[in-house]
């Protein structure tokens, strides 16, 4: 977990040093790299004998972790949206 979090603040640190600097391509890289560690967590997965025998189960258990989370977000970002946008209450109007 350190590693990670001093990975974070070493990318934080140059990004804060090189931010005068044109950085080209930065966005295509960060994109081709999410793609790269995907890939290489599902082959990680499809060769653990473990995961793949108990993948119905898992499956089952994600995807109602995908659901509730979903449903759970959509619902506190709509509660949100009404907040931000209600009409406020004019005392001088009757």
């Amino acid at each position: 977990m350190l590693t990670v979090v001093l990975m974070m603040f070493s990318g934080i640190l140059c990004g804060y040093l090189l931010r005068k600097w044109q950085v080209a391509h930065v966005q295509q890289v960060t994109t081709v790299l999410i793609w790269a560690l995907l890939f290489l967590l599902g082959l990680n997965i499809g060769s653990n004998e473990q995961i793949i025998n108990s993948l119905d189960s898992l499956g089952l258990e994600a995807l109602l972790i995908t659901v509730f989370a979903t449903t759970g977000s959509l619902v506190t970002a709509w509660l949100l949206w009404k907040y931000v946008n209600r009409q406020p209450k004019d005392e001088h109007e009757r």
